[in-house]
This record gives structure tokens, C-alpha cells and sequence, in this order.
């Protein structure tokens, strides 16, 4: 590789990079931002719509993106609205959902694979795994914990059953993966072919 496409593909690099960063740092705000309009009945139940940018980083991005981006939100999200101390075991939780997210739905937006993230995100992790770190924080009973939050479950489940297939197909649309840049040989030789022109 010539000196010259060594810096036009550095170039790419650069500007690729910069835009998918200023893209997850948006998520990341939009998601600490959902946060404040989290609907608290009692501490063992929460109703939020945090899960919207971490499914959209999931689709874009992956597994490891949208698990920062959901563990990032849960950290902003308590102290811009601190209604519970930061507790680590319930941000690694929230990554492993965002993580699970990008697994099911890395550019795949089956109803099968948006009912398995869903299903595993609700009736695995938010059933029995936060109740357990609840118990923890707060000395609640953990069997009554997990009879509490089915109406919780229920909401949530639904929820993200009917809007996740409508986000995706939405993002469908628009082509997101192609809007975004992407570092490529093609674009690479582009420019490249582009700058001796210029030259």
C-alpha cells in the first residue's frame, strides 16, 4: 500500500469513526433522556421506554455497542434522576440485556428473533435476576418481588413485541446501515481514485 492510499484510507477511518461516535453518543443521550420519563409505581416496578436506543444500537451497531450504551444509560439515567443509588450488579445487568438485544437483532429483524430477545430480556433477567439484586439493595422479599413485577412483565413485554418490529421495519426504510459510512476497500479505492483526480 502506497503512502497516499495509506492516509486516504486513514482519512476514512477518521471520518467513519467520528460520525459512529457522534451516532452513539446520541443514542447514549436519548436513552438517559427516556429515563426521566420512567413511570415508578413502587420500587420493585418500572415501566420505561430506555430499551428504544439500546434496540436501535443493537440493530446498527451489535451486541458490544448497544451493551455500552445500555449500561452507560442505566449509570446517566441515575444520576440525572437519581431515584436509587448506582449499584454495579444492576448496570452489568443492563448490559447483558443490551448485549442479548444486539445479539437477536444485529441487522435482523425477524418477528422470531425480536420475540426471543424480548422474551429473554423480560421473562429471564427482569423476572428473576433484578428482582434477586432488589432483595439485595433493599432487603425486599424476593419471592414477593417476583409476583410484584408480573404486571410489569406484562406491560413491558407487550410493549416491545408491538414497538421493536415497528422500529426495525422503520430503520428498514430508510436504509440506516447504508446512510451510515462505512470503511470499505471500494470507498477506499473511491477516494483514492478521487484525490488523483484531483492532484
Amino acid at each position: 500500500m502506497s503512502k497516499k492510499e495509506h492516509d486516504v484510507r486513514t482519512k476514512v477511518n477518521i471520518k467513519a469513526s467520528t460520525v459512529h461516535i457522534a451516532v452513539l453518543g446520541l443514542l447514549t443521550a436519548l436513552a438517559a433522556i427516556l429515563s426521566l420519563f420512567t413511570i415508578r409505581p413502587n420500587e420493585s416496578i418500572k415501566i420505561a421506554l430506555t430499551f428504544i436506543p439500546v434496540v436501535i444500537t443493537a440493530y446498527i451497531y451489535g451486541p458490544v455497542a448497544s451493551g455500552i450504551v445500555a449500561g452507560l444509560a442505566d449509570i446517566i439515567g441515575c444520576i440525572v434522576k437519581p431515584s436509587g443509588m448506582i449499584f454495579p450488579p444492576i448496570t452489568l445487568t443492563e448490559i447483558a440485556i443490551g448485549v442479548i438485544f444486539g445479539f437477536f437483532l444485529y441487522k435482523k429483524r425477524s418477528f422470531l428473533r425480536v420475540a426471543l430477545a424480548a422474551g429473554i430480556t423480560q421473562l429471564v433477567i427482569s423476572a428473576f435476576v433484578t428482582p434477586l439484586w432488589l432483595n439485595l439493595m433493599y432487603g425486599m422479599d424476593y419471592v414477593l418481588l417476583l409476583g410484584a413485577r408480573i404486571p410489569q412483565l406484562a406491560i413491558m413485554l407487550s410493549i416491545e413485541l408491538i414497538l421493536i418490529p415497528l422500529m426495525l421495519k422503520a430503520l428498514d426504510k430508510i436504509n440506516v446501515h447504508k446512510l451510515l459510512p462505512k470503511i470499505t476497500s471500494k470507498n477506499t479505492a473511491a477516494l483514492s481514485k478521487n484525490g488523483t483526480e484531483k492532484s
